[in-house]
């Protein structure tokens, strides 16, 4: 995903601009100021302006009187609808508890197309969906020559988002403490004995950053 972020400051008011090809978010806490930036891009380039934000580059945002809850809920479904999956039973895990997936397990599947475009929108996903994020990982590692049993697994990750369609990050004012936590299982790959590492980052009661 390719994208600018940069800042603006008038007097003592600072505000964040994200772009995005020709889409435009603009945030700040003096409502005054953003509507003069705004004014501001329209006497140079031809703007049109939506208001509050609701969505954005397939993400929803939904406020409320506690917070701001990001979640990609028409992504997926279309997603869904896109590979035949809509009508899939849930699933409540994205991954099997089993033996983990090998380079060399299953037969190789005739055309990688259908894998590999999926495997890209999934990884889309997890701008809202950390709990993926482990998933998603492990199936990335068998873009180049993905066999039938990761297919199957890519499913099982469609399933389980069938399921929890609505989650998303839920991101609510208060301590701005920043605790950062991380693990790895060692030696965990079974081709080649590399351990899979994962963090997450909070700020308050807020994940802001997080990787597999």
């Amino acid at each position: 995903m390719d994208y600018s972020l940069f800042t603006y400051t008038t007097a003592t008011i600072r505000m964040f601009v994200l772009v995005y090809v020709d889409d435009i978010i603009v945030k700040g806490s003096n409502t005054q100021t953003i509507h003069h930036f705004i004014d501001k891009l329209k006497t140079e380039f031809q703007v049109k302006d939506l208001g509050e934000l609701s969505y954005f580059l397939g993400i929803q945002a939904l406020r409320n009187q506690e917070g701001l809850h990001l979640r990609q809920a028409t992504y997926i479904t279309d997603l869904l609808h896109s590979t035949y999956m809509i009508g899939a039973k849930p699933l409540n895990c994205p991954s099997s508890s089993g033996p983990k997936l090998s380079f060399v397990t299953g037969n190789i599947l005739p055309d990688p197309t259908d894998y590999r475009r999926v495997i890209g929108a999934l990884q889309y996903c997890t701008i809202t969906r950390p709990d993926i994020a482990y998933s998603v990982n492990q199936l990335c590692q068998f873009m180049h020559c993905p066999r039938d049993v990761h297919w199957k697994a890519v499913k099982r990750v469609l399933r389980y988002l069938k399921g929890t369609i609505d989650i998303g990050l839920y991101y609510v004012p208060g301590d701005i403490k920043l605790n950062a936590y991380c693990d790895s299982d060692w030696a965990g790959d079974p081709d080649d004995r590399r351990s899979t590492t994962g963090y997450g980052v909070f700020l308050g009661t807020n994940l802001i950053s997080w990787s597999s």
